[in-house]
């Protein structure tokens, strides 16, 4: 892969990185789910508690990142008190799962320790209930309320474990005694897997072919240049589209062939303790998905500044200082998550390139920054 090659993917798998936090491996992908079900069940019911098998398929909701619909079925028996005799509960379940931000726990996200990380939800939804009880059996609507949360402790696949608590709530006057309102509570626990390769296949690129070879090609004496498409200072713009002949060798151009300045990477969310290079659990978790990113470029010739940014409170040195510490504190967590050290560098601006008005607090929110700037060295 040339450097200018590795340069593109280097800034779009930062800017995936800044998307993808929000979220993180196994999460926000259509997956599916198998639990195991206990089942604290209604004392009218009159039987021991129920157990059984929960089976689940989501999909994320495209206009809503946190978001996903879910579809499940599930199945349990349960031992009458009067005779010892099996009654089952079959349900089909349609849920909306709202996932919250995920957090770090059990000192997670600590250098050399990124696992694991919690990802928090509520649920609820509608339920189709067949009870299949003392010989009778029927149909009912039922609705669920729950919340559990997704465990992400490096298993294979991106899998997740996961746990959860819901309650299920029918009206049934048919096949269970006494009152017809039935509430039930169920705790589950199993495993969740993203299904690969499932969703929307990214635009296939176009290779770009060499031109046809001339077989007779008129020279311009001055410029030297050629009806033929060539590539004279080697910078992959071909001749006749070069707007800038001659660029100097390792420049980054754009389609034209000029040199271009290269926008500043910023992730978004990466925040520290108060007055101190401290970095937040949070901000951890985005690091890790741009180490996660960063891991596979093993092109010697791309450095990555990261850029610490602060408001203008304080003064000049102290807001240089506190600045540079910052972006060290980024570079030293980058490389313990096993990204080169020798591709990062870290720089401290203070004050000195506001992106947004300090005169305001949400302009110095602005302000206060981490930047990655990706160039050729």
């Amino acid at each position: 892969m040339t450097s200018k090659a590795s340069l593109s993917v280097a800034c779009l798998a930062l800017a995936a990185a800044g998307a993808a936090s929000a979220n993180g491996p196994g999460v926000g992908h259509p997956y599916l789910g198998a639990n195991f079900v206990y089942e604290a069940g209604d004392s009218d019911r009159q039987s021991d508690d129920g157990y059984g098998f929960h089976l689940s398929f989501g999909v994320p909701v495209l206009s809503y990142e946190h978001l996903d619909v879910e579809f499940g079925y599930s199945a349990l028996q349960r031992d009458r008190d009067i005779d010892g005799r099996t009654d089952y509960t079959r349900t089909l379940h349609t849920d909306f799962l709202y996932r919250f931000a995920h957090q770090h726990f059990f000192g997670a996200g600590e250098p050399g320790f990124s696992r694991p990380v919690l990802h928090p939800y509520g649920l609820a939804g509608l339920a189709l209930v067949e009870e299949d009880s003392a010989g009778d059996s029927g149909y009912h609507l039922g609705a669920s309320l729950g919340g559990g949360a997704l465990i992400d402790v490096g298993l294979p696949y991106d899998t997740l474990i996961r746990t959860e608590l819901r309650a299920l709530y029918q009206r049934n006057d048919d096949t269970v005694a006494g009152d017809s309102a039935i509430l039930d509570f169920r705790a589950m626990v199993g495993l969740q897997m993203p299904i690969p390769g499932f969703g929307r296949a990214p635009a296939p690129v176009a290779p770009l072919l060499p031109p046809p070879a001339c077989r007779v090609a008129v020279v311009d004496p001055v410029t030297g240049r050629s009806d033929c498409d060539t590539d004279s200072d080697g910078d992959g713009v071909f001749d006749s589209r070069d707007q800038c002949p001659g660029t100097l060798s390792g420049t980054v151009i754009d389609a034209t062939g000029c040199p271009v300045q290269l926008t500043p990477q910023v992730i978004r969310g990466v925040n520290f303790e108060f007055d101190s290079a401290i970095l937040t659990a949070d901000s951890k978790v985005i690091l890790d998905d741009t180490a996660r990113a960063l891991k596979g470029m093993n092109d010697p010739n791309l450095l990555i500044e990261i850029g610490g940014h602060t408001d203008d409170r304080g003064s000049v040195s102290y807001n240089e200082r506190l600045s540079q510490a910052r972006a060290e504190s980024v570079r030293q967590y980058l490389i313990g998550r096993n990204v080169s050290a020798d591709q990062l560098t870290a720089k401290g601006y203070g004050a000195s390139q506001p992106l947004a008005d300090n005169d305001t607090e949400a302009g110095r929110a602005e302000n206060r920054r981490v930047e990655f700037r990706i160039v050729l060295r």
